[in-house]
């Protein structure tokens, strides 16, 4: 049974009758009233205007509404007979008619608020107890019938007297009253005098979207929570709303200077003057009081159960009525400043142009000069916060060089901090939607961890990782609990340009910039799956422009491999094979012509051409798909020198010379590569200085597919021709010499025999060759290494700035000019 069906033990024969149409209730409590937290705000208002010093609430979790209520309860002045009349005579009240309830300024004004409750239950009961007795009213909402005409036929509610055994063994009074954690002997005991219940039952489906985590937030930050009165949600005492973070700046409002008070009345034109702890005017005769702070953390909220901290709470009469307006309509200049701002300001003569909901302030002339004091509130915010920052950059200038940071906080550890505050519940993912495009996150439960030690303004040290990740991921992931960026070695743009050291560095830099450009999007708000839409794009295009004008060898050689199965892709990645081995090559491709002509002139001036042909397939190709006959005729019509084939294998590999393909090809002298043969060769062309002029060597005598592979093998056996390796172990033996013998002069002869030492895959390497690694890096130091005489070598640099000079010989970049403070120099 609800207990607004209890049957009461006392004669009664009052009765209340309320005159609504259900057109007006569903106007009133669905459209004026939007959010169902206000049903329990309007009762807890209710309960500070009677004058309560406690306020006890009882809202059950969204999963246990069937069968249950909602209850408020407050010892307050009660209410009679007369006091549930004017309890229910809806559209006016008297609570601030004058000689009633003087003690408090009274919130409510409208007496409408109690039918917010409609949005969340059908059934209304107020019990009421006061000297004269204990009274009960209850009011089924569904009682009041439709009438377009807005009459409306009125609804009688009984007036119920109880005796305090009645309701003490009542079992569903038992029940509400053990809710709300109050005992119930303390209720109905005979010196309390005075007291009030509601309770809703009969709830609605609406009333599951009463969020227990936004609903304590708004009881802490929107009721009146003072000395006098205090609040119970769920059998725990509501605290007034604290700031988790400290403040770095913080003012009262009566610290605007005279500067700004000018510039109010020039917008206003109204002189505004401090007295006290207030700020005044003509249309403020009651002042503007309260303070305004900036922290260092960012103050939004991580979702949408709990309430802001940041921006306005502008409070009348002790109640917030901008619970979701946090920046009063005002369109902020600075975000950083205003996400981490907060000021509680109280302004009782708004109190006329609160609308009825109390959500907010009527438009006018009120609300617009108000509107120019908080700006100046937050621009006095602003500055302060800007010159805090001013200061901060000041600070770090004066520091030496290995401790200065060149890289501000508030351009990488703050904003990711930022963002992880505000949304802890995104992952990392593969695909444009919620996720994180190239963010990297840990454990939930640690992200509070880190998002602290973010904020503590510590410079990391971030290091740079290479890992494949596959053709199709993302160019980087950014892991800031390690401090780890991760490029792909599989994506286009990593391998064009991972093997230069400048261009390296350049490329770390700029994935450094992607990863944090999506942090930059998250922290304006941008909605994420358009963020994920665009990264997706850009992607793309980077892709696209690393494939349209490559350079890198490792690049040609993937694309030369990945094109195998496709004809023309393949014809098209051997032409630029060609020329990345030295040749003036063109795509042909016609009918009746090769696929591709490259031409090699020599010091001499005299030119050979070799046509090139490409036979794609999923697998081995047969033998009359080659058509070796037909590139023979490509041969003899262009006056060629040789032909170069390649395709993914030959039939009767296995056989050696003996098989079909084998005996055709050295018969017709076609040069029969294979796409990993070839693509090896271009991979390594630089490093093991491979020129046009070996390749002509192996096309014009080498025809068999084994007889070519054994000729590319030989190409890679001689470990001397791994000239990038050679120079970086010059380089290596001049540091570890660096030291040793002071004073004596090096010599090639020394560092040859050093590097033997050292190094056991240059053991057996012609020395001749080891010299002229020598001699090539002191010819490309510019001026680092001077020769002296036939053997001695000068060093006249350090060797960090040595390494720079010849960072196109080894591939590294070396250590930068000057000391960095962002980037950790061991790269993996």
């Amino acid at each position: 049974m609800l207990l607004a069906d209890i049957v009461p033990d006392l004669p009664s024969d009052s009765s209340i009758e309320v005159t609504l149409t259900n057109e007006l209730i569903h106007l009133l409590s669905d459209q004026l009233y939007h959010s169902p937290a206000k049903a329990i705000e309007e009762l807890v208002v209710n309960s500070f205007d009677a004058g309560a010093s406690e306020c006890h609430i009882y809202v059950p979790p969204p999963s246990e509404v069937d069968n249950r209520f909602v209850v408020v309860f407050d010892n307050g002045e009660g209410m009679d007979l007369d006091g549930l009349r004017d309890l229910w005579r809806v559209g006016r009240s008297s609570k601030r008619a004058p000689g009633t309830r003087p003690q408090r300024k009274q919130i409510g004004k409208f007496g409408i608020g109690k039918l917010a409750t409609y949005a969340i239950a059908r059934r209304i009961t107020y019990i009421s107890r006061t000297s004269k007795g204990i009274l009960k009213v209850a009011l089924n909402y569904e009682d009041f019938s439709h009438d377009p005409t807005g009459k409306g036929a009125p609804v009688r509610m009984p007036v119920q007297s109880f005796s305090r055994s009645s309701l003490e063994s009542n079992d569903r009074f038992r029940e509400i009253v053990e809710a709300t954690a109050i005992p119930l002997d303390k209720i109905l005991a005979e010196d309390s005098q005075s007291w009030t219940i509601v309770i809703l039952e009969d709830l609605k489906p609406k009333s599951t979207q009463l969020q227990l985590g936004r609903l304590n937030w708004i009881l802490s930050t929107a009721m009146p929570i003072q000395a006098d009165f205090k609040l119970f949600f769920n059998g725990e005492e509501v605290q007034s709303s604290k700031l988790r973070h400290p403040p770095i700046i913080s003012f009262s409002i009566t610290e605007l200077d005279a500067k700004r008070r000018t510039e109010l009345q020039k917008l206003t034109g109204e002189e505004w003057q401090i007295r006290g702890s207030a700020l005044f005017s003509k249309s403020f005769p009651n002042g503007v009081s309260g303070t305004a702070i900036v922290t260092r953390q960012i103050l939004t909220g991580k979702s949408d159960d709990l309430g802001r901290s940041h921006g306005f709470f502008v409070r009348v009469r002790g109640r917030l009525v901008n619970e979701t307006d946090a920046d009063w309509g005002m369109t902020p200049r600075q975000y950083a400043a205003f996400t981490r701002f907060r000021a509680d300001v109280e302004a009782e003569d708004l109190d006329s142009a609160v609308t009825a909901p109390r959500e907010g302030i009527e438009d006018g002339s009120l609300k617009s000069m108000f509107r120019h004091v908080l700006n100046a509130i937050f621009n006095e915010a602003r500055v302060r916060f800007e010159q805090d920052e001013a200061e901060s950059a000041r600070k770090a200038q004066k520091k030496t060089e290995e401790l200065r940071t060149n890289v501000d906080h508030g351009l990488v550890e703050r904003p990711v901090a930022d963002v992880l505050a505000t949304d802890t519940e995104s992952s990392t993912g593969g695909e444009a939607d919620k996720t994180w495009f190239y963010l990297k996150l840990g454990q939930q439960s640690q992200l509070s961890e880190l998002v602290d030690a973010l904020y503590r303004n510590e410079r990391r040290t971030y290091h740079f990782r290479y890992e494949e990740g596959g053709r199709s991921s993302r160019l980087v992931q950014f892991d800031p609990a390690e401090s780890t960026f991760t490029l792909n070695s599989s994506h286009d743009l990593v391998k064009e340009y991972r093997d230069d050291g400048r261009a390296k560095v350049l490329l770390e830099d700029f994935a450094v910039s992607e990863a944090l450009l999506e942090v930059y999007l998250r922290e304006h708000h941008v909605p994420v799956t358009t963020i994920g839409e665009v990264l997706e794009r850009r992607d793309a295009l980077l892709r696209s422009l690393a494939k349209d004008h490559p350079f890198s060898l490792r690049a040609l050689a993937d694309a030369l491999r990945d094109s195998a199965s496709s004809d023309l892709n393949l014809e098209i990645e051997l032409v630029a094979a060609a020329r990345a081995l030295g040749f003036v090559a063109k795509h042909v491709s016609n009918a009746g012509e090769p696929d591709g002509l490259a031409r090699l002139t020599d010091h001499t001036g005299i030119s050979r051409t070799i046509t090139l042909e490409a036979k794609s397939s999923q697998g081995t190709p047969q033998l009359s798909a080659l058509d070796l006959a037909g590139l023979s005729r490509h041969v003899k019509q262009h006056d060629a020198v040789g032909c170069l084939l390649v395709a993914p294998s030959y039939p009767g590999d296995t056989r050696g010379e003996s098989s079909a393909v084998s005996q055709s090809a050295i018969e017709l002298r076609i040069s029969c590569w294979s796409v990993a043969d070839l693509a090896r060769v271009v991979e390594s062309a630089e490093s093991r200085h491979i020129t046009a002029h070996h390749i002509l060597e192996i096309v014009t005598t080498a025809f068999a597919p084994a007889d070519v592979a054994l000729r590319v093998a030989a190409l890679f056996a001689d470990p001397g021709d791994a000239r990038k390796d050679l120079y970086s172990a010059v380089l290596d033996t001049l540091q570890f010499l660096e030291g040793r013998t002071p004073g004596a002069t090096r010599t090639v002869s020394q560092i040859l025999h050093t590097i033997v030492a050292r190094h056991d895959e240059f053991a057996h390497v012609e020395r001749g060759r080891i010299q002229d690694a020598i001699l090539d890096v002191i010819s490309a130091s510019k001026g680092a290494l001077q020769l002296a005489g036939d053997e001695g070598i000068l060093v006249r640099s350090s060797l960090d700035e040595l390494r720079r000079r010849v960072v196109g010989m080894t591939g590294a970049a070396g250590e930068p000019r000057r000391l960095s403070t962002f980037r950790n120099s061991e790269t993996d």
